[in-house]
């Protein structure tokens, strides 16, 4: 007569640690798609402060470029 109460027991058990399994399963999913999200933020970020940079550094050719072309028709 123990043996259903200890079958049941195991039963319970073995649920238990799947539905561990289950949640910790999501948690880290969950935390890999937020550092996805991180990484992707701070790559927009870089190339904004990219972009930023490549155009100053054209308007500051132009305007070189500009200065030569003068010197030159003089």
């Amino acid at each position: 007569m123990d043996m259903p109460i200890e079958l049941a027991q195991y039963g319970v058990a073995i649920f238990a640690v799947g539905g561990l399994i289950y949640i910790l399963d999501r948690w880290l999913k969950s935390r890999g798609q937020d550092d996805l999200a991180e990484v992707v933020q701070n790559n927009t970020k870089a190339l904004e402060t990219l972009t930023t940079a490549i155009q100053v550094q054209l308007t500051r050719q132009e305007a070189k470029i500009d200065e030569l072309l003068e010197r030159a028709r003089r």
